[in-house]
């Protein structure tokens, strides 16, 4: 490093990582286990990492277990050797990673990364690492769970070549369940491998979404923009969509009681679907917020029947008697609404997984008792100015 022009303390920082790497390698028995092969290509201006983008090609993962280390004098299997299927992985696509330095005044990226980010042309896949991927295919056999790219269907058969279809589940299926069978036993509480299929719906290129709601969308070319999936429709009858769009008025006011099954063929999505945890607990809040207001209502119907039977109104009591309802419906709607958002969430379908009518007639409703009672009130003071 001193000949390549270091000061002496960046070769003595070299230096110093070097050797914690080494007793770490020698005090925990580490062994070669995995090795990435790539062609690497760097774009970058000179002297200014504000962009950085690597592009890995020909990618291939290669298992380094079961040869002899020669006393850890070599750390790779010889080259002349001929590899078993099951002892490399030839990852089917390249690697774009972008690298981005924000501070100062660029608290954005540069407009060209964006506009090549959405072009379509880039398949993102968040948090995705060759090491995981390849240890996964390598050595399914001590892998716990898979990573979630794993059901893509563009990496299948490359998985497959490996001999790592444990980790996939049948062909008739089409994706896999997102974790490894042998460790089947260790998912959470409440999920089974049969159960975790329905999670590949919106995942893959090759499967069909069962998607509820959907029929009354016209056109068979139909594009979820949040996720970045399109979806074309297997009927190409519009008079069968039609017949599959009558689910009645209830259906059409509240997408939840809609019993509408219509199958899309998914073709190019962009991204994966990642559920993050706090999308369950978003649903959790909002089911506890529709709660809290149907037990205030039916706190203020309690208390309005109560003061009517002292002081005689009839009035108070039959609005006491209208409110009761409304709160019981509140609470009704708040856990239906909750148990069919947390199906969607887990079945990953790719659609709206709110309801933009639902809050809009509760709320009419509840406002139109309230117009109903202050007309009352206004009739009963006037009709008392008055006189008899």
């Amino acid at each position: 490093m001193l000949h390549a022009g270091k000061s002496q303390k960046e070769a003595d920082e070299w230096e110093t990582l070097v050797r914690e790497i080494t007793q770490v390698i020698a005090a925990k028995q580490l062994v070669p286990t995995v090795r990435t092969q790539c062609m690497r290509t760097a774009f970058q201006i000179p002297f200014d990492a504000s962009v950085r983008i690597s592009l890995d090609t020909n990618l291939c993962m290669i298992s380094e277990r079961g040869y002899d280390l020669q006393n850890m004098r070599v750390w790779h299997r010889d080259k002349s050797w001929v590899l078993e299927d099951n002892e490399i992985h030839r990852f089917p696509h390249a690697i774009l990673e972008i690298k981005l330095e924000m501070g100062g005044d660029k608290m954005a990226p540069p407009k060209w990364v964006t506009d090549l980010q959405n072009s379509g042309m880039l398949y993102e896949c968040h948090k995705f690492s060759k090491y995981i991927h390849g240890c996964m295919v390598l050595l399914p056999e001590n892998i716990r769970a898979a990573p979630y790219w794993v059901d893509d269907v563009t990496i299948r058969q490359a998985i497959i070549d490996s001999g790592a279809e444990c980790i996939l589940v049948e062909e008739n299926v089409g994706t896999g369940p997102g974790a490894t069978s042998i460790y089947k036993q260790l998912l959470p509480f409440g999920s089974t491998i049969d159960n975790r299929m329905e999670t590949a719906v919106g995942r893959t290129a090759s499967d069909l979404a069962t998607s509820r709601g959907l029929a009354g969308e016209k056109g068979a070319l139909l594009a979820d923009s949040e996720y970045g999936i399109h979806f074309y429709s297997c009927d190409e009858d519009d008079d069968a969509l039609e017949e599959g769009d009558e689910s009645g008025i209830c259906g059409w006011l509240f997408p939840f009681c809609s019993n509408n099954n219509t199958t899309y063929e998914l073709l190019a999505p962009t991204r994966f679907q990642k559920i993050e945890p706090k999308i369950f607990f978003a649903n959790e809040r909002v089911f506890l917020h529709w709660l809290h207001y149907g037990v205030i209502l039916s706190t203020i119907a309690s208390g309005i029947l109560a003061f009517s039977r002292e002081t005689g109104e009839t009035w108070a009591a039959w609005y006491a008697l209208i409110l009761l309802p409304l709160s019981l419906l509140f609470c009704i709607y708040a856990l239906h609404v909750f148990l069919w958002r947390a199906d969607r969430i887990k079945s990953r379908i790719p659609s709206r997984w709110d309801d933009p009518r639902g809050p809009i007639i509760i709320g009419s409703i509840f406002a139109l008792v309230l117009v109903c009672n202050f007309v009352v009130k206004v009739h009963f003071i006037v009709r008392n100015r008055n006189g008899p």
